[in-house]
């Protein structure tokens, strides 16, 4: 451009002739590439310093740090005053954006067991992980559900990011639960004592929360030069349950029954509506540009017991005569793994310091 070879030989009232000019309104126009867009607003900006125009050297930075976000200066080329002036301006997000999907797997932890048959001989099955008695099998599924997380962040400083966010949760767990008897067995001609099911009940537990995360995340390598940054975050949640059912619930054996999947759990106020969690989290971020693409491995663990004891057999209806089945004490802990996107927002402006 002519203006930087003015620029180059000293002649900056030149360049103000040319801005004055109309100059400035021509980069608005077709015909200019973003990057010579880029390099006439540094160039102004470098001529007002050396002319000592302050509030005109800061209008351009504006305008610089507007038309490139975190733009970088070039130690070989850009002189030591546009990198003091430059260090008084506010040149990362005022905070970010992130939007997140995922699906999840769910862990019951189990604080004390509780059934309408022999508990202490035979264990409830969750998720379909265990060995049934003889003469039963099971029939549970894995327990997977899915989330979406929206979450403003800021980021302080030292690699360091604080987080808070929205989170609606849909998670589920299945159970297998059996009613037995004490039989011999005989096991390569050794004869043992065995259990036998009378009744095998599966049933599967949907519930759905509205959850409000806070984390704080620490990322590795946190450098705009850098296209790919893992982190590592922690945090807690408050967690308000929206539902809670069954949404399927067999039995083999018995007498006939009828299942009702419409059964509100949560109107029966079987299941506690309040309940706080932490969590870990392990992820990379992926830079485009000055957003990131984001994929992350979570675990989460509740801190109070999914179940309100004080309703457990009073207000099941599946307790007695339906499934004869009621639910352990337990904190329902997840896993989960996400993709998300994380957009920037900037407002650049002079630090109050400098002002």
């Amino acid at each position: 451009m002519i203006a930087e070879r003015d620029y180059d030989a000293g002649r900056l009232v030149n360049i103000v002739d040319n801005i004055s000019g109309g100059f400035e309104k021509s980069l608005g126009e077709k015909g200019y590439t973003r990057e010579e867009k880029i390099r006439a607003l540094k160039l102004i900006t470098k001529v007002y310093i050396f002319m000592d125009n302050e509030s005109k050297s800061d209008e351009y930075m504006i305008k610089l740090l507007r038309a490139d976000k975190e733009h970088d200066l070039d130690p070989k080329v850009d002189p030591a005053e546009l990198y003091d002036l430059y260090r008084k301006f506010r040149s990362q997000p005022i905070f970010r954006i992130g939007l997140r999907v995922g699906v999840n797997k769910s862990y019951p932890n189990i604080i004390n067991t509780f059934g309408t048959g022999n508990t202490g001989i035979v264990s409830k099955i969750y998720n379909g992980v265990g060995e049934s008695p003889n003469e039963a099998s099971v029939n549970g599924g894995s327990g997977t559900g899915f989330f979406i997380n929206a979450m403003a962040e800021r980021y302080l400083d030292w690699g360091l990011e604080v987080g808070l966010g929205l989170e609606f949760r849909n998670s589920q767990y299945s159970v297998d639960n059996y009613i037995t008897y004490g039989d011999s067995l005989q096991v390569n001609g050794i004869s043992e004592i065995a259990q036998f099911a009378v009744l095998s009940t599966m049933v599967t537990h949907q519930q759905s929360f509205f959850r409000v995360p806070l984390l704080l995340r620490y990322n590795f390598k946190y450098d705009s030069d850098n296209s790919f940054v893992p982190y590592i975050a922690a945090g807690a949640s408050y967690d308000y349950l929206l539902d809670a059912k069954y949404l399927e619930g067999n039995r083999t054996g018995g007498t006939e029954y009828k299942f009702d999947s419409d059964l509100s759990l949560k109107d029966l106020d079987l299941i506690a509506k309040n309940n706080f969690s932490v969590f870990a989290c392990l992820g990379l971020k992926m830079r485009i540009k000055t957003h990131f693409l984001t994929l992350e491995a979570k675990f989460n663990k509740a801190l109070l017991n999914y179940i309100n004891p004080n309703n457990r057999w009073s207000n099941n209806p599946l307790s007695t005569y339906d499934l004869a089945f009621v639910e352990d004490d337990f904190s329902l802990d997840i896993l989960s793994f996400s993709f998300g996107y994380t957009y920037s927002i900037y407002n650049p402006q002079k630090l109050k310091e400098f002002k």
